[in-house]
């Protein structure tokens, strides 16, 4: 019985690998375009970069995780990681709702400086350390089992709020009827932050609803483990395959950027076309080798 288990186990790990392997050659694919296209490398994309590196991390360690699931730090780092995550999604809303309230736009952008969005950035990441590594090391597990179904519940919930806030903000601005000389250039700059506020709440809203989806038999699966107490046969095995699930969400995000960023998809033609011209030019590089050396 002891072998059956084991193999089902393994086998149940399977889609979980396999999409997380995914999950880190595309979002890496995302960091090259990044590194490539200067028009991504300014703060109004800083947080979907955060999301990025997390998509890459998080799927990293959960698949080290099943087959360290004994060593309490991988753990840690595994919850850790799928924090950062949800609360970069929180952080656009946040960004976004400073860029509505802080009017003209100048006032935002001296507010929210490029250096001050790493910093946010860093604080995501240590807050979600700060969250679950203390709590990890708790004698009772089912605390933990708890905290996992609850807490991607309860951040959904608030950035679903703050995404409706925003979009009440964008839908009761009225742009001005007439504007005086000096006033006219601020006027477009703030009809300008509206259209980018929109475009990118849409995105993340997109990226906020599959991930919903993605997440939910994960709290489904924890929400089990806390109820019958003690990891049975079978919820281990509806675990590993809600990380397949859970991992589903890292997998879209980068199809969802190029679709909804034009930078996004320019810079990834760039690449493609770029590894293209090398590809040729090595082969033509090569026959030139070739009839060379038959002379």
């Amino acid at each position: 019985m002891g072998d059956v288990e084991a193999t089902l186990k393994k086998r149940a790990s399977i889609p979980m690998h396999v999409v997380g392997g995914i999950a880190v050659v595309l979002n890496l694919l995302v960091v090259v375009v990044f590194a490539r296209t200067k028009q991504l490398r300014i703060k109004y994309y800083g947080f979907v970069f955060n999301l990025v590196l997390a998509d890459i991390a998080f799927p990293a360690i959960l698949i080290t995780m099943v087959h360290l699931s004994h060593v309490t730090t991988v753990v840690a780092l595994a919850r850790s990681f799928f924090l950062t995550g949800q609360l970069s999604i929180l952080a656009v809303a946040v960004n976004r709702l400073l860029a509505l309230s802080l009017m003209p736009p100048a006032r935002y952008d001296a507010v929210v400086t490029p250096v001050r969005m790493v910093v946010a950035c860093l604080l995501i990441w240590i807050l979600s350390a700060v969250l679950f590594l203390p709590t990890t090391y708790l004698q009772d597990p089912t605390i933990n089992w708890l905290i996992q179904a609850l807490l991607p519940i309860f951040i959904l919930i608030i950035t679903a709020v703050l995404y409706l806030v925003v979009f009440y903000k964008i839908s009761n601005y009225t742009p001005p009827l007439a504007s005086a000389a000096g006033t006219s250039n601020i006027d477009g700059q703030t009809g300008t932050r509206m259209r980018q506020t929109r475009h990118l709440m849409v995105t993340f809203t997109i990226i906020f609803v599959a991930s919903a989806v993605c997440w939910l038999p994960f709290c489904v699966g924890f929400f089990i483990l806390f109820a019958h107490g003690e990891p049975t046969f079978s919820v281990v095995v509806f675990l590993l395959y809600s990380y397949a699930a859970l991992l589903m969400n890292s997998v879209l995000n980068p199809f969802i950027y190029f679709w909804r960023f034009r930078e996004g998809r320019e810079g990834f033609y760039r690449l493609l076309c770029a590894c293209s011209s090398r590809r040729k030019y090595q082969a033509e590089t090569d026959a030139s080798t070739v009839a060379e050396t038959e002379m």
